[in-house]
């Protein structure tokens, strides 16, 4: 049952709504007006009216996710594949539950289940993609009841892992290398292209597409393949070129890198990149980290981190900032041309004053 309550010259009132949340507000001047009003929410929280919450529909979660899919995901989004990724991975996560069946308590031992497998950052987008599911739910009116990943913080999040190879390392991950995994471990050393922009490359132009443009020289990543939505273009070096040029392209297919048993794109190689990294005697390294690799040496041949940027695909310099420390050799040598002149100028007005003292010294 609710209550009136007075603060200063405003009345108030306060009950418990139907999630059972305790709810104050101020509401009138007058008493007689406040507890007007206050009975009106009691009449309609009973008739199931207030706040326009009403009985939610048994929608079970996975048949929620692919109508999620359906009209916002594949409509709205450009990177849409990774998102419809996303959506069923947390559809098998909730699978056989209803929307109205999920509370806050289970979204965090969810994420704190996938932060056992995945990094921070990726436990936070998956929890990003189920709070918009639900608001989405709300919006089109399959779910009426209060989000439940309304109030959970997002995992705090450090990812400046920057793990790369030296050039010797390098070669020796080439040589172990085979077939086509020695292409796509060349391609991601001499591109720095993610995982998903390589095995989504054409041999041609296509609406939406990756695409390899061996005419003028470049490989084009199509926004909506990109992890940060930006178009961008990567200069086709002669060992991409020729490595490219060496796979065998399939009649009627314009996939590169295409599974012969499926006819679409391959899926991964992370079982040959480890056995190559094992005979290669590498350790603690990830497909990933040939991106850094590739940053990494750029870099240490004096390329500057605006390009670097570029070429990577970062929508900001702070993640490219990482590879700074590595211009330690630029840096050195900055230091040494300042220090041969302070050593000049220590040296001559040392003469000087030696000369000056001398000259005294006579007198």
């Amino acid at each position: 049952m609710g209550k009136t309550f007075r603060r200063g010259r405003k009345w108030g009132i306060s009950f418990v709504d139907t999630h059972g949340q305790q709810v104050r507000k101020m509401v009138s001047q007058y008493k007689e007006t406040a507890e007007r009003i206050l009975k009106k929410i009691e009449t309609e929280i009973i008739e199931g009216k207030y706040l326009d919450i009403k009985k939610s529909k048994k929608t079970l979660f996975e048949d929620f996710a692919l109508q999620y899919i359906k009209a916002y995901v594949r409509l709205e989004l450009k990177a849409y594949r990774n998102e419809e990724y996303i959506v069923m991975k947390i559809a098998q996560e909730f699978k056989g539950l209803y929307l109205d069946q999920i509370n806050s308590l289970m979204v965090r031992q969810y994420m704190a289940r996938r932060l056992k497998d995945i990094r921070p950052a990726s436990v936070n987008r998956e929890f990003q993609t189920l709070k918009g599911m639900y608001n989405r739910a709300i919006e089109w009116d399959m779910f009426h009841g209060k989000n439940p990943a309304v109030g959970i913080k997002n995992f705090p999040q450090n990812n400046s892992r920057c793990r790369w190879l030296t050039d010797e390392e390098q070669t020796r991950l080439l040589t172990c290398c085979e077939g086509l995994t020695k292409v796509l471990v060349l391609i991601a050393l001499k591109t720095g292209m993610r995982w998903g922009e390589i095995k989504a490359l054409k041999w041609t132009q296509e609406p939406c597409s990756n695409y390899v443009d061996f005419e003028n020289g470049i490989i084009f990543i199509h926004e909506a393949l990109a992890k940060t939505q930006r178009s961008r273009h990567i200069p086709l070096s002669n060992a991409v070129r020729l490595a490219l040029q060496s796979v065998e392209r399939v009649p009627g297919q314009q996939y590169i890198f295409l599974n012969p048993e499926t006819n679409k794109p391959i899926g991964c190689i992370k079982r040959s990149f480890h056995t190559a990294l094992r005979r290669a005697g590498i350790t603690n390294f990830r497909f990933h980290d040939l991106r850094h690799s590739f940053a990494s040496q750029l870099v240490r041949n004096g390329v500057d981190l605006y390009i670097v940027q570029k070429l990577l695909g970062h929508s900001t310099p702070k993640m490219t900032q990482r590879y700074a420390h590595l211009k330690h050799d630029q840096l050195k040598d900055a230091i040494a041309k300042i220090d041969i002149q302070s050593s000049d100028l220590l040296y001559n007005s040392t003469f000087v004053n030696s000369t000056f003292l001398a000259h005294h010294a006579r007198n």
